[in-house]
């Protein structure tokens, strides 16, 4: 992203506390990427459905929501565990510059993509030059 503008990442711990309270999220590893005509988030959400996931955006903030559902516990003992289940939440600022009605979303294998275009304003264009 250039000079990190449309996109910031907000909460920077693997599991963070909500700031309504105790509530614990996991945070899904991100990459942000800029192109000339747009910006894509991929997220691993590894175990999340398409129905347990909720994407949003209001007030300059686009935010990433899921779980992933407890596995069978059932006459088990836990030995040693390090797989996550529980709500999974990611949010991002937002700016201008991009055109969050034009959203595309794609879930697959466990990896989610987020395509945000740029606004037709900031995209790249050529400038003809005139004879005369």
């Amino acid at each position: 992203m250039a000079e990190g503008r449309e996109l910031e990442k907000r909460k920077d711990s693997e599991v963070a506390a909500s700031e309504e309270g105790s509530e614990r999220f996991i945070r899904p590893r991100t990459s942000v990427n800029e192109y000339e005509d747009s910006v894509k988030i991929i997220m691993d959400v590894p175990g999340v459905s398409k129905e347990n996931l909720d994407i949003s955006y209001k007030q300059g903030e686009l935010m990433v929501v899921g779980k992933r559902e407890r596995w069978n516990t059932e006459n088990m003992k836990p030995c040693y565990c390090e797989r996550f289940d529980g709500h999974y939440r990611r949010v991002f600022s937002v700016d201008e510059t991009l055109d969050v009605k034009k959203i595309d979303a794609k879930l697959s294998k466990g990896v989610l993509e987020l395509t945000i275009p740029k606004t037709e304003a900031v995209k790249p264009r050529k400038i003809e030059i005139k004879a005369g």
